[in-house]
């Protein structure tokens, strides 16, 4: 389809992933009066009630929810958090939240924000320890009938209310409202195939669940342009009420002075790359070993995207000359003194794709030596 191997388009897309996750973290110092916080649902590797059925099952398996935070007025993706619907989780969402809020050399929020969620009751606790007095905080929550034995509506539970409710402060019963955020929750659904119900395009790892929820934050905010509108201004006399087009998030927002395009994207994604090239390796990943032959080697390689370590006495390796000698075409050897900082290193060149050798380290060794093809 895209004329490449199908691992380079994932390596793409792990590469951009971990730029967008970077990305989102970056957020800081906005002006948000109303922000709007919900959560959905989705699954990674299986449904919760089948994960007892796996026989390996990976961490992070089974239901997962995306709690995500929107400013109501600039329609900024502010954060996301994945995790459950406990207090812990809602917790660091919400100071996620107040992080990406500006303050004053006081230490207050130079604009004091509503805080606006559903009725999930984690909320309540999680926005006190998070803004304590320093916000207004309500909630919207829905009513259904038929509900189910843990409390929460079956899937054919119908919506029959809602009520408004101050939590904290005095928040305007106007403005509490969870419409802007659960329209948010549709476009997640349409905009990322692993949202999508009754398919088996569901995420298989935890990991990329998050870079492909950060990707599409970070297209939403940047990339995408909202339909125009008209101003919410009928309850003004002479009020002016034509269409007005409108920008990306980021830039209502002021962090961008323009709409980005895919091509942004990728390029951001190479700087990402070559800044964390060169951070793991200032950090420690290649340290100053001490003096003498090294026992392990780490062999990186630019055409496969992988590391792997070898013994030093490896016949793949040769102290680093490789098996062909010459050190190899495709990449490059490094040498440590240990195989924890050989692991170390390995893991910080290709976080996703790395390992030990099978025939002096792995499989091939512990089960006694290579036996030839299988017959």
């Amino acid at each position: 389809m895209f004329g490449v191997s199908n691992n380079t388009v994932a390596r793409l897309f792990r590469d951009a992933g971990d730029m967008a996750i970077a990305k989102a973290q970056e957020i800081r110092d906005l002006n948000c009066e109303r922000i709007q916080a919900d959560e959905l649902y989705a699954f990674v590797g299986a449904r919760q009630r089948n994960v007892h059925r796996m026989k390996n099952p990976r961490p992070g398996t089974g239901t997962v929810w995306c709690y995500l935070a929107q400013d109501a007025d600039t329609k900024l993706v502010i954060a996301y958090r994945l995790g459950d619907r406990r207090v812990y989780d809602a917790t660091e969402f919400m100071r996620s939240v107040a992080s990406k809020l500006r303050r004053n050399d006081h230490g207050s929020f130079e604009v004091r924000p509503t805080i606006i969620t559903d009725g999930l009751g984690a909320y309540k606790e999680a926005c006190a320890i998070a803004f304590g007095t320093d916000a207004d905080v309500g909630m919207m929550i829905k009513k259904y009938e038929n509900l189910g034995e843990d409390g929460e509506p079956r899937p054919s539970s119908r919506y029959i209310g809602s009520d408004r409710v101050p939590i904290i402060g005095s928040p305007s019963r106007r403005d509490i409202s969870t419409a802007y955020v659960e329209r948010l929750n549709l476009n997640v659904r349409m905009d990322n195939r692993r949202y999508g119900r009754r398919t088996n395009a569901f995420s298989k790892t935890l990991l990329n669940h998050e870079r492909h929820v950060a990707l599409w934050m970070l297209h939403t905010n940047y990339c995408r342009t909202p339909r125009p509108m008209r101003p919410r201004t009928k309850d003004i006399i002479g009020g002016d009420n034509r269409w007005v087009k409108r920008v990306p998030p980021a830039m209502a927002a002021g962090l961008s002075d323009r709409p980005w395009e895919i091509d942004d994207l990728i390029t951001m994604t190479d700087e990402f790359l070559t800044n964390r090239t060169a951070q793991a390796i200032a950090q420690g990943h290649l340290p100053n070993e001490p003096e003498g032959l090294p026992s392990h080697w780490v062999y990186w390689s630019r055409l496969h995207y992988n590391a792997k370590v070898h013994a030093a006495s490896c016949s793949s390796c040769r102290n680093g000359d490789g098996k062909n000698g010459g050190g190899g075409s495709a990449g490059s050897w490094y040498p440590f003194h240990s195989l924890e900082s050989a692991l170390e290193a390995a893991k910080g060149f290709e976080p996703d794709r790395h390992g030990v050798c099978n025939l002096c380290l792995g499989s091939y060794r512990t089960q006694g030596g290579y036996r030839g093809p299988r017959r």
